[in-house]
């Protein structure tokens, strides 16, 4: 595959798979083009025909006609590094903007550990927050 070629992501806003898949494709500099396929039923269409009739997102389809659907952080830095591109770890504060959704529940299990004084809540956030980084970093 030549790198100047774009990869296709397809996804919806709502999907909380998408922010961490955009953010490794950003790191390794991988030209890309997204579609929500929320508002474009071409493309649902597209997405629905790659995946037996399922709007599984997000789905990557590659130049060369390849295509990933739902893939793990491991999974897409191996399909990104077999392609040439150098896909740097990211940072905690990357870490954390790519995974909203569990670092917005992880730091609200945690605040309301704190405010309650509860330390199974605060153990459950820091956990969470911890899981959040740790799997992004895979």
């Amino acid at each position: 595959m030549i790198k100047n070629e774009k990869v296709m992501m397809y996804g919806t806003p709502t999907c909380p798979d998408v922010p961490p898949v955009r953010g490794m494709l950003q790191r390794a500099q991988v030209a890309f083009d997204y579609v929500n396929i929320a508002e474009d039923a071409e493309s649902r269409g597209k997405v629905m025909a790659i995946n037996d009739g399922n709007a599984s997102v997000p789905t990557l389809v590659f130049p060369d006609g390849s295509s990933l659907t739902e893939p793990s952080t491991a999974v897409l830095r191996q399909k990104l590094e077999s392609l040439g591109y150098t896909v740097p770890k990211p940072t905690l504060w990357q870490s954390l903007r790519d995974n909203p959704f569990y670092s917005i529940m992880g730091s609200a299990i945690l605040l309301f550990g704190l405010y309650d004084g509860n330390w199974v809540f605060i153990g459950l956030g820091l956990a969470l927050l911890a899981f959040t980084v740790v799997s992004s970093r895979r």
